[in-house]
C-alpha cells in the first residue's frame, strides 16, 4: 500500500528479472547520475543484480561497476561508493572476479588511495573466498 515502496520495488524488479537482457538494462541504467538519486535502491537492486545465485551471469557487471566508482563517488553521498561496491563484490567468490578485482587496481596506478581502500575493503570477502577454494593469491597494499 506504501508509494514508497512499492516505487523502490518497481525500481529494482528488473535486477531480479530472469530475462537476461532486463538484468543488463538495469545495470546500463545506473550508469546515468539520475537514476541514481535513491542510493539505498541503487544498492538493493545492484546487490539482487550481483546475488550469489547469479554470480556466474553476473561476473560481466565487476569491471563496469569498478570503473563507474569515480563517478559515484563525485555524484553521490561520502557513504554511496562504499554500498556500491559491497553491492558489487558482495555476491561474488570466483577466481575470475578476483582477477578483475586485481588487474582493475592494478592498470589503476595514479588511482584515489580512498577509493582503492574502499575496493580493497570490499573485495576482502571475495579474496578469503577465493583463498578457500585453493587459490591464495591476496592483493599488495600498493
Amino acid at each position: 500500500m506504501n508509494p514508497d515502496r512499492k516505487a523502490r520495488f518497481e525500481f529494482v524488479m528488473p535486477a531480479l528479472s530472469g530475462d537476461p537482457a532486463v538484468r543488463d538494462k538495469f545495470f546500463e541504467v545506473l550508469s546515468d547520475v539520475r537514476n541514481r538519486r535513491r542510493e539505498p535502491w541503487v544498492a538493493e537492486g545492484l546487490a539482487y543484480l550481483n546475488h550469489p545465485l547469479r554470480r556466474q551471469q553476473s561476473e560481466k557487471y565487476v569491471r563496469p561497476a569498478l570503473e563507474l566508482l569515480r563517478q559515484i563517488q563525485r555524484t553521490g553521498d561520502i557513504f554511496f561508493p562504499t554500498n556500491w561496491m559491497y553491492a558489487t563484490l558482495g555476491g561474488h567468490n570466483s577466481h575470475s572476479s578476483a582477477d578483475t578485482v586485481r588487474g582493475f587496481l592494478a592498470e589503476q596506478k595514479d588511482y584515489p588511495i580512498r577509493l582503492r581502500r574502499i575496493i580493497l575493503q570490499s573485495a576482502d570477502e571475495l579474496f578469503r573466498a577465493e583463498a578457500m577454494q585453493g587459490r591464495s593469491r591476496l592483493p599488495s597494499r600498493s
